[in-house]
């Protein structure tokens, strides 16, 4: 069987927390995990990247998405709170009840949710994809990642590009002087002084991506 991860993308008024987006619009969401004891129960941890928790809580009183909340902790820069949704979030409830799904990772800011799913095949995401096109809820599917039960990179990367990374702190490329040359590491792998930079630019994208930009 082979695993399909979807990064999709959808409108917070289809979605949740439409009210304190709108309300908190420099303020970013993060879903820590999400617990569906029930199609009727789905009770999620979430970060907001404020330390204002005052705002926030009166933003998720008028929110028609939560039932209810509670904070759990708060820090200098954020908060994190157990939330109860309602049961109209059709769409999660298909994703994990229905398709016994997995979300990695999840952010909301301004208008929309940016989402990493793990779903068990290509078809759950079909059928999910299916449920809420019938039920008028944009989905929009960025990437499709198909694996099978070889373990995906830590942070997104490749081999090389792990290997081209390691090699570069390794040598001090990343040292203030610079203690190695690209043309130094390039030799050292057998590539070309193009072929690093390439595999360079696209390890960096993907530990922003998988690390402060949450997997968008």
């Amino acid at each position: 069987m082979t695993g399909t991860i979807a990064e999709v993308t959808f409108p917070a008024d289809t979605f949740a927390l439409q009210r304190t987006l709108q309300k908190l619009d420099t303020t970013r969401f993060d879903i820590e995990q999400v617990v569906a004891h029930s199609r009727n129960r789905l009770l999620p941890f979430v970060w907001a990247g404020t330390s204002d928790h005052e705002a926030v809580e009166s933003a998720l009183l008028t929110d028609d998405s939560v039932r209810n909340f509670q904070l759990i902790a708060e820090f200098d820069t954020e908060c994190l709170y157990q939330l109860e949704w309602v049961t109209k979030i059709d769409a999660l409830v298909q994703i994990l009840v229905e398709e016994q799904g997995a979300i990695l990772t999840a952010t909301g800011k301004k208008d929309t949710w940016n989402l990493r799913i793990l779903f068990g095949d290509h078809d759950a995401l079909a059928r999910t994809y299916e449920h809420c096109e019938t039920r008028g809820i944009d989905l929009e599917i960025n990437t499709i990642q198909e694996f099978t039960q070889k373990r995906p990179g830590q942070f997104g990367l490749t081999q090389s590009q792990r290997q081209t990374l390691q090699l570069a702190h390794d040598r001090g490329y990343y040292s203030v002087p610079r203690e190695v040359s690209a043309k130094t590491l390039a030799g050292e792998l057998g590539v070309t002084h193009q072929s690093l930079s390439e595999r360079l630019r696209r390890g960096h994208e993907n530990l922003v991506k998988n690390t402060l930009a949450g997997g968008q």
